[in-house]
């Protein structure tokens, strides 16, 4: 994994938003971290980057009540990467969804809860998604979006 992948990834989740608001994308992800870190995941499988997902879960993520979803990227050579597709829920100001990058899963968690607090535990590991379920989700983001502009 490199910094051209997170580039890339990052590109796409930002071309899932209308033109007009890609520079404030907090607000139009709230409510879309599950179905983005699943459909991240399934991007960064379909790239052949790891082979191996985790997706986290925190709650009371930032002192808010909220949960929230991220991922946890195992590779063969370059360490663990933490990635939050929906970032800027918390974090505005970030300019990379990559949020740090450690030598194990262990040490991965450690510096979620530092950064987010909150409780975080390993939901599930991540499954390729079919097409009927990325489309699914790109539904439901969408909808979410479209809301959220209300």
């Amino acid at each position: 994994m490199n910094d051209n992948i997170i580039k890339e990834i990052q590109k796409r989740i930002l071309g899932l938003l209308p033109k007009e608001y890609r520079h404030k994308p907090g607000f139009l992800l709230v409510d879309s971290c599950s179905e983005l870190s699943r459909l991240v995941a399934d991007w960064v499988m379909d790239l052949n980057v790891s082979k191996h997902i985790l997706i986290l879960k925190g709650v009371n993520v930032c002192k808010t009540k909220k949960a929230h979803d991220i991922l946890i990227v195992l590779t063969d050579s370059d360490g663990v990467y933490v990635i939050d597709p929906t970032i800027w829920q918390f974090f505005p100001r970030a300019n990379s969804i990559l949020v740090t990058i450690k030598d194990n899963a262990d040490l991965a968690i450690e510096e979620i809860k530092k950064i987010y607090g909150g409780e975080w535990f390993v939901s599930e590991n991540f499954v390729p998604l079919d097409r009927d379920l990325k489309n699914k989700y790109l539904d439901i983001i969408s909808q979410n979006i479209i809301e959220n502009l209300k």
